[in-house]
């Protein structure tokens, strides 16, 4: 079943998916990354996109060297396509680690992911020919 509400999906050299989605007005760079439990915000630019923190740090771990400190931000708004508008909570992240790695292997760095926990409350369907991610 194919819905109407979706996001162009660009898929890096690296064969990472990048969407570009707009939080609080602001636009951002995310990689979809099925395999990331929570969306994430690079932690430098939570003043640039108006995050507000929620709660106590918490130790987080991905791809990257061991453990990391993380803490959620309240919900915020997040627009992905012509027609997805909605609130999401990230955790924020120290992300210099994976930018580092994109721009090793000449791609662009990104300001988050979209993780596990928007994919499955949006009951997202990623298709890979058409290269859009449909919510």
């Amino acid at each position: 079943m194919k819905r109407n509400i979706f996001a162009r999906l660009y898929f890096l050299k690296t064969n990472h998916i990048l969407c570009k989605a707009r939080i609080n007005g602001k636009k951002a760079n995310l990689l979809i990354d099925t395999g990331a439990s929570n969306s994430c915000i690079h932690s430098e630019l939570q003043d640039y996109f108006k995050l507000k923190k929620d709660g106590e740090p918490f130790e987080a771990s991905g791809a990257s060297e061991g453990k990391m400190e993380a803490i959620m931000t309240l919900n915020c708004k997040i627009k992905l396509g012509k027609k997805y508008n909605g609130e999401q909570a990230f955790a924020l992240l120290d992300l210099s680690y994976v930018n580092r790695t994109l721009t090793a292997q000449g791609v662009q760095e990104i300001d988050g992911v979209i993780g596990a926990d928007f994919l499955k409350e949006n009951k997202a369907t990623i298709d890979y020919v058409e290269g859009k991610l449909y919510l």
